[in-house]
């Protein structure tokens, strides 16, 4: 017996440090990464870009694990710096989360502009405002395409 996945909405600002991690993990501070913690392994990942960037939805990908910055203080095993992922700026994206299969979306041009000021927001809560059916988007992309490889 399998249990539904919940879908996410992650704000990921213009999209640069998304498109350019090395990784696949994206940051959020600490204070929307309480949000993280009500995250089930498989849960589905939706990074969207804001609207002044397009108010896309740039990538697609299941929630595997995070962690926490401030857990590692002196020596970091599991964590990365801005810079070791390929971030700009000085950012303390203390909540990284971690996710796999990884399709990229940005040229189907799916809209997602919430007016709403978290940065990590549960579909189903915002499902009627938004246009498109991302739980349709998330079963055809599964269907017709392979996730997107990694640098790494």
């Amino acid at each position: 017996m399998s249990s539904k996945k919940n879908h996410w909405i992650i704000r990921v600002g213009d999209g640069y440090n998304f498109r350019n991690s090395i990784y696949p993990f994206w940051g959020v501070k600490k204070a929307p990464g309480s949000m993280v913690k009500k995250f089930k392994e498989k849960d589905i990942l939706w990074f969207c870009v804001n609207k002044g960037s397009g108010g896309i939805i740039i990538g697609m990908a299941e929630y595997t694990h995070f962690y926490n910055r401030t857990n590692e203080p002196l020596l970091q095993i599991n964590t990365y710096s801005n810079e070791e992922q390929g971030w700009l700026g000085e950012e303390d994206w203390t909540i990284q989360i971690h996710y796999q299969n990884l399709f990229l979306t940005e040229k189907q041009q799916i809209p997602l502009c919430i007016r709403h000021a978290g940065v990590i927001l549960k579909y189903e809560t915002f499902k009627e405002k938004i246009k498109d059916d991302l739980e349709k988007h998330y079963e055809n992309f599964c269907y017709y395409s392979k996730p997107d490889k990694f640098k790494i």
